[in-house]
């Protein structure tokens, strides 16, 4: 018995090989044909699997035909698709559009004919570039042609065998050390951003999203991280959806940002007409978004009055994820709280920071063997002093 075709399968049947097909219907071609998609399976299932992904872009001109179908064009519209319905930020549209001219040679070739040989000669020759550059432009590409496998423009992936870009040498991870940070917050205790900077090394929050913190996010022991602060001053979602999420604060850093907010309230009082509300936690003396390029330059004249060690604002986040792991914290609570989704991330980015102490556990026999023995006077002592307290 002929199965009845179901509803918003499009058109599914049976060839005479015993292979299953299926078509849906893209829109039309100039001189009024339709112009088709089709598919192929094992079974009705396999089939439907697939139209199921095509039909929802069925009849709106949005997947391009494939029959002379260009690398750039695909490229373009992946970029815009994706843009869409993920909602990426401007910088990473305009990453991908940096990786698209660099990707230029390839760009003309129709994407059935694009083949592994091609593309490994095209990474062989981008040796003029940093390793993370290389390596980017590869994972940009090979998404793209894993969602062009995905949509069935082309049968596999060609990236598939073309292997990653050497990585390089890791630029190895700064912080300060707890001498250095004492320094540090001693020469700005008296600035204006002095509770910014101690915020973002208690918690190791980026400086997009301490920038971007509102009143409202501030939930007494609770401190939310919804957004963060974009160079056009613009207010967008955190760097990962693992980002999203909220820290606990310790009585100290609360009380810290208490006083700021009566800080703050004065500061609003004094400017008067001149303040814009933004219900920032971190504003201007106008009230607006902080410009990252003038909070640099704040810091970096502190670390000079400091005499510490000259870190990016990012080392912040560095120096909270060394002293949360020289304090003992476990490195799965140190990746929660830096909200890295993996705590391999965490320990992968990081180890250079352990390797310090790991240096420092390098130690001579005779040292190991008198530390050995005073530990041992120590525990005896310790237990005569209990022993004596009973009697």
């Amino acid at each position: 018995m002929k199965r009845k075709r179901g509803r918003g399968e499009g058109s599914i049947f049976q060839r005479k090989d015993g292979r299953w097909a299926g078509f849906v219907t893209l829109g039309y071609t100039p001189d009024g044909r339709q112009r088709k998609k089709w598919v192929y399976g094992r079974t009705r299932q396999e089939v439907a699997e697939k139209l199921a992904r095509l039909l929802p872009k069925a009849w709106t001109g949005t997947v391009p035909d494939p029959s002379g179908l260009k690398l750039g064009d695909w490229l373009l519209h992946w970029v815009e698709e994706r843009a869409l319905r993920k909602g990426l930020r401007p910088t990473t549209i305009r990453n991908y559009r940096v990786y698209m001219g660099h990707l230029e040679p390839l760009l003309g070739i129709p994407l059935p004919r694009l083949t592994s040989l091609q593309l490994r000669a095209f990474f062989a020759n981008l040796a003029h570039f940093s390793p993370s550059h290389r390596r980017h432009i590869y994972q940009f590409l090979r998404a793209a042609l894993r969602d062009a496998v995905r949509t069935d423009l082309i049968p596999s992936n060609p990236m598939d065998a073309v292997d990653p870009p050497e990585g390089g040498a890791v630029r190895p991870a700064r912080a300060w050390t707890p001498e250095e940070v004492a320094r540090f917050l001693e020469a700005s205790k008296d600035h204006r951003l002095h509770t910014l900077f101690r915020l973002m090394l208690a918690t190791g929050l980026r400086i997009g999203e301490a920038l971007a913190l509102r009143w409202e996010d501030w939930e007494g022991e609770r401190l939310w991280v919804r957004h963060t602060l974009r160079r056009d001053g613009t207010l967008g979602p955190p760097k990962t959806a693992n980002s999203h999420g909220y820290l606990y604060l310790d009585p100290s850093t609360q009380a810290l940002l208490a006083d700021w907010q009566g800080r703050l309230e004065e500061e609003k009082a004094q400017a008067g007409d001149d303040w814009e509300e933004h219900g920032l936690i971190f504003p201007s003396r106008r009230g607006t978004p902080l410009q990252y390029r003038n909070v640099m330059r704040t810091f970096q004249e502190l670390q000079a009055k400091a005499g510490v060690s000259p870190l990016n604002l990012h080392g912040l986040r560095h120096t909270y994820t060394s002293l949360a792991l020289r304090a003992g914290l476990p490195p799965k609570v140190v990746a929660a709280r830096l909200r890295h989704k993996d705590v391999k991330l965490t320990l992968q980015v990081y180890q250079q920071l352990m390797d310090e102490d790991l240096k420092e556990a390098a130690l001579p026999l005779d040292t190991l063997l008198h530390l050995q023995n005073r530990n041992k006077r120590d525990r005896s002592a310790s237990k005569a002093g209990r022993k004596k307290a009973l009697q």
